[in-house]
């Protein structure tokens, strides 16, 4: 059994990356991520294409013994940094694999190791990038586990093999040792999204891991939408914390005013903020949408899918946009109290203004 475990780590570092002037990044020259699309894709859309840089391999000691660990990174516009780790593989079965899940390096996470390239790319991307996140970024990550060969498998055979073998494919995208603990209820959830394009290839996507069996050794295409779903979740994290955190100092804002009463306060501040929250997150969807745009190319659709529903991707979205829609409701309540508030005391001046000029009136024909 030969192939490749590749951990894919996102981070988001600013509102966004300027990739066009960008020449040179760890003295490396980047070049534009490219997969094959299906023969059925339009060849006028444009798959959307990241700078992309391949660093050079190490020979490192991990809690699996010594291997040869290959980073690459990803720039996207949106801001994002996706750094993947490449670790070729040759085992006997699909139980020793279970290991690398938590993979250490030099006795330290390899999460660890991801930050700390996240943490250089981000001084050296200084320059290009815009409004750059104010803290350490918090980590996405996601494990895929990739076969090109598997002994006694002849060509075409794929299928069968993953059908035959669903409770070790199971064992090891939930990192249990022992497969026969899993009940079949387990099994059949874990593998409930499983996609197959041709007799020679097999893909599942799980939560926290998937495996992708191709017997051509070509699976950058399914990498790929895997880790753009995987930067999706990263962006709705941040957004909906964002969000809540916002909520927190409308509430402080609302009651600082409510306090005051005074006729011609708002809370000006809050609602700019609003405004410029609601700008930044239509921008990042917009954004985010495109990039994960496959027309022509259903089975990479289908693949996008099953990691948008395994990754829950519509309930955030749908999390992000009813929080929106509060805000929106919220203030929308503050506008209209500011409002009646300010036209009672417009007719009360009105009031007096008349009251005066009859007094007025009343003395000068005396």
């Amino acid at each position: 059994m030969k192939g490749t475990v590749v951990y894919l780590y996102a981070f988001d570092v600013s509102a966004e990356i300027r990739t066009a002037s960008i020449r040179e990044v760890l003295s490396e020259k980047p070049f534009p991520f490219q997969i094959r699309v299906g023969a059925t894709a339009p060849k006028d859309v444009r798959i959307y294409q990241p700078l992309t840089i391949g660093l050079k391999p190490e020979e490192v000691e991990s809690s699996v013994g010594r291997v040869s660990l290959r980073p690459f990174v990803k720039l996207f516009d949106i801001g994002v940094l996706s750094i993947s780790y490449e670790i070729p593989f040759e085992t006997g079965s699909l139980d020793d694999l279970v290991a690398y899940h938590r993979l250490t390096i030099g006795g330290a996470p390899l999460d660890r190791r991801a930050e700390g390239l996240c943490a250089q790319l981000t001084r050296e991307l200084a320059a290009y990038m815009d409004k750059p996140a104010p803290e350490k970024p918090p980590v996405e990550a996601y494990t895929v586990f990739c076969l090109e060969a598997i002994e006694g498998v002849a060509p075409g055979g794929v299928p069968g093999w993953a059908r035959t073998h669903g409770r070790e494919i199971a064992a090891l995208l939930t990192e249990e040792a022992i497969p026969d603990r899993l009940s079949e209820d387990q099994i059949r959830e874990t593998l409930r999204q499983s996609l197959s394009y041709t007799n020679t290839d097999f893909a599942v996507v799980d939560w926290d891991a998937a495996l992708i069996v191709d017997q051509s050794g070509y699976y950058d295409d399914v990498i790929y939408v895997i880790e753009l779903a995987n930067l999706q979740l990263e962006e709705f994290h941040l957004l909906d914390d964002r969000l809540d955190r916002f909520f927190l100092d409308a509430y402080d804002d609302l009651e600082s005013y409510s306090t005051k009463r005074k006729f011609f306060s708002s809370p000006q501040k809050a609602l700019r903020t609003l405004r410029a929250i609601r700008m930044d997150i239509t921008k990042m969807s917009e954004e985010v949408t495109n990039i994960t745009k496959f027309v022509g190319d259903w089975y990479l659709a289908r693949v996008y899918l099953a990691c948008k529903d395994r990754f829950h991707l519509g309930h955030w979205e749908s999390t992000v946009d009813q929080k929106l829609v509060q805000l929106d409701h919220l203030y929308q309540l503050v506008h209209t109290d500011t409002y009646d508030r300010r036209m009672l005391f417009l007719e009360a001046v009105i009031v007096l203004l008349f009251i005066v000029d009859l007094v007025a009136l009343f003395f000068l024909k005396r």
